[in-house]
């Protein structure tokens, strides 16, 4: 089976994942009227994310990502067709806990397998093609919800997103490829105490191998910052699509998230051809790129009108990708042994920041308005990211004059 497959069936597993987000928010925050709650119910699914992200990257380098990425896309589906018969409040949280759960479970072995598939020398271009597919996802995934739960209601949303997770398990069972567990530490310890020091070992080396490597530490200080950031607008792009028309909440939420994902696929054309990017120049670019991303959030939820609303969600989207991808690649360049790892630890801090974030935004929403809110998050990221602009150029520039 061609390998590129791979790709599409991911994609079309995300589908489901952008669906969900919208109708179990939506679904919340329609029985609650409360952004608390809707900002409870993101956190409650980070949390799922944060436990899972402690050893779902040791699962990644001791078993086959293949059988996780199949048994996860199961159990999703499973869990998100509960909503359609138990959609109170309780069972909202309880579904996105075990949303969070799972989906790093699944998103952490994807990536740690796509240099194995198709190289190592192919990392940034298959990288691209994965957030364009992605961004397709999004788009059609997010406008498609909004429509569907606008005029059909959630219950028809959630089925096909669980449709989505049943086909993407089933063509990832018909796929074979070499997943290289060969080289990986098998897992011969016997009892739990005996996992849990070797667990424990596992996060240590996978520490110590960032901390010797600072250019890399610095990317995943900004992706935990951006993380954070993050948690503002998707707590905040709901809010914003009431106030411009509450009786369309769900079909606007979709719209803006949808645009923002046409800036994506955009992005991800256009990456692939920029050859200079490659060295500290990757590093740099991430940096640079989360800014923008930063600008542009900023910029578009100061405004109440649906077309400058829109226009910037548009170029925010451009920037996200770049961010995105660039980061993915700086992670897979990481050797295969403890790859898994490091893309634990990614996950890990996303969830973090994501939970962190959501813990603070709504405290700062009754202090400020939702501008001013996602001003204070998105400003944390762009300081961070000249911070470390400036501390990376200064220590490039004491090795030189060394040398």
């Amino acid at each position: 089976m061609n390998r590129k497959i791979f790709l599409y069936v991911k994609a079309f597993s995300d589908l489901g994942t952008f669906m969900d987000m919208i109708a179990i928010n939506v679904l919340m925050y329609v029985a609650t009227g409360s952004s608390a709650w809707l900002a409870f119910t993101m956190a409650v699914k980070t949390l799922g994310g944060v436990l899972s992200s402690l050893f779902s990257g040791v699962l990644a380098d001791r078993f086959d990502r293949r059988k996780i990425m199949i048994w996860t896309d199961v159990f999703r589906a499973i869990i998100i067709l509960t909503l359609v018969f138990f959609p109170n409040p309780i069972m909202i949280l309880v579904v996105c806990f075990l949303i969070g759960l799972f989906s790093s479970f699944f998103a952490v072995s994807y990536s740690a397998e796509i240099p194995q598939i198709y190289g190592h020398d192919k990392v940034l271009e298959t990288n691209a093609l994965i957030a364009r597919l992605t961004s397709i996802s999004l788009v059609i995934g997010f406008i498609g919800a909004g429509i569907i739960t606008d005029i059909l209601g959630y219950e028809i949303t959630l089925v096909i997103d669980a449709l989505t997770y049943f086909v993407s398990a089933l063509v990832l069972l018909a796929m074979k490829w070499e997943t290289s567990i060969s080289d990986r530490k098998p897992a011969i310890t016997s009892g739990i105490k005996d996992k849990l020091i070797s667990v424990g070992e596992d996060l240590k080396e996978v520490y110590s191998y960032i901390l010797i490597a600072p250019m890399l530490l610095l990317v995943n200080v900004v992706f935990l910052v951006g993380a954070f950031a993050g948690a503002s607008h998707n707590l905040g792009i709901p809010l914003l699509a009431e106030n411009i028309d509450a009786n369309r909440q769900s079909l606007y939420y979709g719209l803006i998230w949808g645009v923002w994902g046409i800036g994506s696929v955009l992005a991800t054309i256009i990456l692939p051809r920029l050859k200079f990017l490659h060295g500290n120049r990757l590093y740099f670019a991430c940096f640079i790129t989360a800014m923008l991303m930063s600008t542009g959030f900023i910029t578009f939820f100061s405004s109440l009108n649906l077309w400058i609303v829109l226009t910037f969600a548009f170029f925010t989207g451009i920037f996200d990708a770049f961010f995105t991808t660039l980061h993915a690649t700086v992670l897979q360049k990481t050797d295969n042994h403890i790859r898994g790892r490091i893309f634990g630890v990614g996950m890990l801090l996303k969830s973090l920041g994501f939970a962190l974030g959501f813990f603070v935004a709504p405290i700062l929403l009754e202090a400020l308005s939702l501008p001013k809110m996602v001003l204070a998050f998105h400003g944390t990221l762009i300081l961070t990211c000249l911070a470390v602009l400036l501390y990376s150029n200064g220590k490039r520039k004491s090795v030189e004059l060394n040398v």
